[in-house]
């Protein structure tokens, strides 16, 4: 069995090697390509894109070959053909999507549609997480397992779509975490995950000869959806102890890094006002290139973290002890938060987050009215917005303003900032007007400010000549600022010639 499951992965190593090949001769010809621009694409070169293609068709061509040949191999698969049907719709529900994505730029939302799409496919075909088991404990998740399910799925999608930002990362941490769950499936005797799990870590390793630095065809959604999709998948069966009962501990820590990733995008994006499908340069590989300054160092450290949380998950089960699992992993988060490489930045939005809310559910027993409450968060880069932000709150008494938030976001600056400024006390809330600005220079957005406040009996000319008397200053020093960096790093044409356009 071990020589046919190395066959296999094998065969799907040349197999997806080839239909590498041939897609990036096909890509460019029908508008397959990603194209920099100069914000959160930073390459500098269009690349052919929709690799996931060519390793979902590698794999299925392997799979199909394999269930058609007698042996042993074929007899586990057939023991699980309803699984396979409904995991390769599902797959080929994201595959669509992924290209639709790549091709013509689908909305956030839209995205999320089809990737729930086919996580009910999945749901429907018995993918589902009834019960799950913690330090020999088992918890029946009763009516929220199909819920339960549906954001695991989601969940896992969405994380390593979200890590897919420099060459080869995506599919490398794949790879990894695939060959880790198909090692774990072994241990607890699942061959036929196993046979899937190399099946696809195969496909995944021959189009990673085209995707390693400096890659010569990117992933695109329809990759990196279909790696999350594929790994949610096979966690979940590769740590089934008994029907519906999933060992928790072991697939938490295997998609460990992604999920820590992708719930501070969500921190970082909701806190800070943005929407949760905005971009941004945030993201663990984007800190760590800006530390080592190379891509193959970050994929090195990255793998180096994903191998410290498979091999965790992989104690764990061999010797059945999820505090294994579960003290590596958080072991891992606080070097990565004491050291500030990454996750810093994060965890002090929350806290402020949950300062704010404490602090409303006491405030009739707190402080009296009108004291003043002021967080900062320098999400990323070392620019000093906090003269800028003085500029604001220096007003808002004399504009008599309840609440002002500026977040300044310029990816291509590795620059980030969240600041905010709030009076507390009764506001009548059919006096108060809010109004919400986005910050530009040279039609570059930079970001975004809130201002809220309450009428004082003015006439509302008065309040908006008092504010333009604010921003207007606000906005030229900003741009004076930028002109500054531009200056001082010539490195970065694109924003210089964005900055001077209109010069």
């Amino acid at each position: 069995m071990i020589g046919t499951i190395v066959l296999i992965f094998v065969a799907s190593c040349m197999v997806s090697a080839v239909f590498t090949a041939l897609l990036c001769r096909v890509a460019p010809r029908i508008g397959l390509m990603d194209h920099p621009d100069g914000r959160r694409k930073m390459h500098d070169r269009s690349v052919p894109l929709g690799g996931g293609v060519a390793i979902f068709a590698a794999t299925v061509l392997v799979i199909t070959v394999v269930m058609a040949i007698p042996g042993r191999a074929q007899t586990v698969l057939s023991e699980r053909t309803h699984s396979l049907v409904s995991l390769l719709a599902a797959a080929t529900i994201i595959v669509l999507v992924g290209l639709a994505d790549d091709r013509f730029h689908l909305r956030g939302r839209q995205k999320l549609l089809g990737q729930a799409v086919a996580a009910g496919i999945l749901v429907c075909g018995g993918f589902v997480i009834e019960r799950v088991g913690v330090f020999g404990w088992q918890i029946d998740l009763g009516l929220l397992a199909v819920p339960m399910t549906l954001f695991w799925f989601l969940r896992a999608i969405n994380a390593l779509n979200l890590l897919d930002g420099i060459d080869g990362l995506a599919t490398m941490i794949g790879l990894i975490l695939v060959a880790a769950i198909s090692a774990m499936a072994g241990l607890l005797g699942k061959a036929d995950i196993a046979v899937i799990g190399l099946a696809f870590a195969g496909s995944l390793l021959g189009f990673m000869r085209y995707n390693f630095p400096p890659a010569r065809i990117f992933l695109g959604d329809t990759g990196s959806m279909l790696i999350g999709l594929v790994v949610g998948v096979l966690a979940m069966l590769g740590s089934l102890k008994g029907p519906g009962t999933v060992l928790l501990a072991a697939p938490l820590a295997v998609l460990a890094i992604p999920i820590l990733d992708s719930a501070a995008a969500v921190v970082r994006r909701k806190l800070t006002g943005r929407s949760v499908y905005s971009t941004d340069r945030g993201h663990l590989h984007h800190r760590l290139l800006d530390l080592l300054g190379s891509n193959r160092k970050v994929l090195a450290w990255v793998a180096g973290c994903c191998a410290i949380t498979s091999l965790a998950a992989l104690g764990s089960v061999f010797w059945k002890n999820d505090l294994i699992s579960l003290v590596s992993c958080a072991g891992l988060v606080a070097v990565l938060l004491i050291t500030g490489v990454f996750g810093r930045a994060e965890a002090l939005l929350l806290a402020s987050g949950l300062r704010k809310i404490g602090r409303s559910m006491v405030r009739p027993l707190g402080r009296s009215d009108g004291h003043i409450w002021q967080s900062a968060v320098r999400l990323q880069g070392s620019r000093q917005w906090e003269l800028l932000w003085q500029m604001l709150t220096e007003s808002a008494d004399k504009l008599q303003l309840n609440d002002i938030s500026l977040d300044v976001n310029l990816p291509a600056m590795r620059e980030g900032y969240h600041a905010s400024w709030k009076k507390s006390g009764y506001h009548d809330l059919e006096l108060c007007w809010r109004m919400e600005l986005p910050l530009a220079v040279d039609s570059q957005r930079v970001g975004r400010l809130l201002i809220a406040g309450q009428r004082n009996g003015e006439p509302i000319h008065n309040v908006l000549d008092q504010l333009l008397e604010m921003i207007g200053p606000f906005e030229e020093k900003l741009r004076e600022s930028l002109v500054a960096v531009v200056d001082e790093d010539s490195s970065d044409p694109t924003l210089e010639h964005a900055l001077s356009a209109s010069e």
